[in-house]
């Protein structure tokens, strides 16, 4: 269960608070609280509207929670970790990047057991390696990082295991979406091919 309805109502204290006292709040905060609930309005408006024939997933990226629902109810609550938002630049001019995880609707494209992770660029950059020159580079290939399983939702973004559970619930991925061992073979056997897939 979520704790994060207090932490809200505990902001929106602190926000009437400011305001009252004269203290104008951060802008940023405010304005980037502002927009996700605007749009979590939006979403749940679209979804009223549609009668989805499937159930769905919904992940919000703002208290970094996952539900599979089905007709309005929800079948499972997972706390998940989503994109950074940090940036990383690298020597050449092309080597940019900024981690978050995109917003949207998607469906489930493809389901994979034991993902092979193919290290992007990036990754080593972030490690302070030599980059390999070819695609075949042994050094690309790692199992077991992604977990047992993983669900692409895009080209280059899906729903996959973590090595460290502690860090579920914060916003620290590259782009993709974390979730537990639990939660991931749940959805795993659960969820099927072209199930749409909510972020906002």
């Amino acid at each position: 269960m979520s704790s994060a309805p207090h932490y809200r109502a505990i902001g929106w204290l602190v926000a009437v608070g400011l305001v009252l006292l004269g203290v104008a709040p951060l802008e940023g905060v405010v304005d980037e609280r502002a927009l996700l609930r605007a749009e979590h309005r939006q979403l749940l408006q679209v979804l009223s509207q549609r009668q989805l024939k499937s159930p769905y997933i919904v992940i919000d990226t703002h208290d970094n929670r996952l539900q599979l629902r089905a007709g309005g109810e929800m079948i499972r609550d997972a706390a998940c970790s989503t994109g950074s938002g940090r940036r990383l630049e690298g020597e050449k001019a092309w080597y940019r990047w900024i981690f978050a995880t995109p917003r949207g609707r998607f469906s489930v494209l493809r389901k994979v057991v034991d993902p092979l992770w193919i290290r992007p660029v990036w990754d080593f950059i972030e490690a302070e390696e030599e980059i390999p020159i070819f695609a075949e580079d042994r050094r690309r290939f790692q199992r077991g990082i992604l977990g047992e399983y993983a669900l692409y939702f895009a080209k280059d973004f899906m729903i996959h295991g973590t090595l460290y559970e502690v860090n579920l619930g914060k916003s620290i991925t590259h782009g993709c979406v974390r979730v537990g061992a639990e939660d991931l073979q749940y959805l795993y056997d659960t969820v099927e091919k072209g199930w749409p897939v909510f972020i906002y």
